[in-house]
């Protein structure tokens, strides 16, 4: 009977939307794991070994893929928070325990897992909207606004030519092909992202600060739009705004897909349909995926998405996953396919190792209440062990 309590206090088009978002990040990071972080700023050796097939393949990850899913990811992450701030009595201790932890889980996954982690990002940023949890649900629509229109002004900055990758994204290719497990760990502990440190302890550390700076001003909007949304509980009942959607939905995906193409188009050679990409596309088109799920689930039952329902339900432990196999697959120091298999193999691997996600997760919440990293998150967060089984 808790069980079931539990299970009906959870929107289950979020869940949907959690599991969608991991396929599509996964989908981004294919091209990370497999040709190093060089491989998300420049074609490198190894890419279109399949010519045009990789070429599309590469061009659709671009325009529906990039940027998009990470938002979406971001999106529901604010508007978790903004929930939990509503159904939780004594917020702040709870808040900073739990953020705390994810500080840690971000540090250990990006030194001794992948450079690519996203949660050390999120876990600051979500310092920063701690604060504007306690604004008014108006002033919390305002500031999203304007930290919007901030970013969006990046948009105005001209086109800067091409310009050669930072130092780090360069390294990185040798350590993968040639390095050790410990090679890779003590990389990561010098160099920075931005290419700031060449393996000086001290320019690391400015570098890191700037890159993830960079990360909090990147992912605030969205966060600052989820809370916002969990305020006005759109997800909650989608059928009753379903005026909001109609209007919105079209919009959407037209100033997406607008916004977007240019830059799938150019393959990323401008700076300033970059921009345009990230900071109005990719939300865009977020926020069409989010929609569409809400109304699709609502209006079909959320049997037929239990299998992402699940994925979604168990996040953190697919995320990490996701990058422990990945990295195993593709790097030096485990199965060594790095640079191996062209974008189009690349994808279809990622979707493989999707599916076996989608299965595994629908069986383990059969059993159990939620993932294991899920459990340690909440064991740490609340101070007391959760009860892991179900029956």
């Amino acid at each position: 009977m808790n069980n079931q309590i539990e299970d009906q206090k959870r929107i289950v088009s979020l869940d949907v939307m959690r599991g969608f978002a991991l396929l599509g990040i996964l989908l981004a990071n294919s091209l990370a794991f497999q040709f190093g972080m060089l491989g998300t700023y420049e074609p490198v050796d190894g890419m279109y070994q399949l010519g045009d097939l990789d070429r599309w393949t590469h061009f659709f990850i671009r325009l529906l893929v990039d940027g998009s899913f990470i938002t979406l990811f971001s999106f529901l992450f604010g508007y978790g928070m903004s929930l939990q701030k509503l159904r939780i009595t004594n917020y702040t201790p709870v808040f900073w325990r739990r953020t705390s932890l994810l500080l840690l889980f971000g540090l250990l996954h990006l030194f001794l897992i992948w450079r690519g982690d996203i949660l050390l990002g999120y876990s600051l940023a979500a310092m920063v909207l701690f604060a504007f949890l306690f604004l008014s649900t108006r002033s919390l629509l305002i500031s999203n606004i304007i930290w919007f229109l901030i970013m969006a002004l990046f948009v105005l900055v001209p086109d800067i030519g091409n310009t050669s990758a930072p130092y780090y994204y360069l390294a990185e290719q040798n350590v993968i092909t040639e390095g050790t497990y410990i090679d890779h760990i003590l990389f990561r502990l010098t160099h920075d992202l931005l290419g700031i440190s060449t393996g000086n302890g001290f320019l690391f550390l400015i570098g890191e600060f700037v890159y993830q700076f960079n990360t909090i001003l990147v992912v605030m909007p969205m966060f600052l739009l989820g809370a916002y949304a969990a305020r006005k509980k759109w997800f909650v009942a989608p059928s009753s705004h379903l005026r909001l959607f109609k209007i919105c939905l079209p919009i959407a995906l037209i100033v997406g897909m607008a916004a977007k193409l240019p830059n799938a188009i150019t393959g990323g050679s401008n700076t300033q349909l970059e921009s345009l990409s990230v900071f109005i596309g990719a939300p865009a088109l977020a926020l069409f995926y989010a929609g569409m799920i809400a109304i699709i689930v609502d209006k079909t039952g959320s049997k037929r998405f239990a299998p992402l329902a699940a994925v979604g339900r168990m996040a953190f432990t697919n995320y990490i996953s996701q990058s422990v196999c990945f990295t195993f697959f593709f790097y030096g120091y485990g199965l060594g396919f790095f640079s191996e298999l062209g974008i189009f193999y690349g994808a279809l691997l990622s979707l493989a190792f999707f599916t076996v996600q989608l299965i595994a997760s629908l069986l383990w919440l059969r059993w159990f209440k939620m993932g294991p990293l899920e459990w340690l998150w909440r064991a740490g967060t609340y101070l007391r062990l959760p009860k892991m089984k179900r029956y």
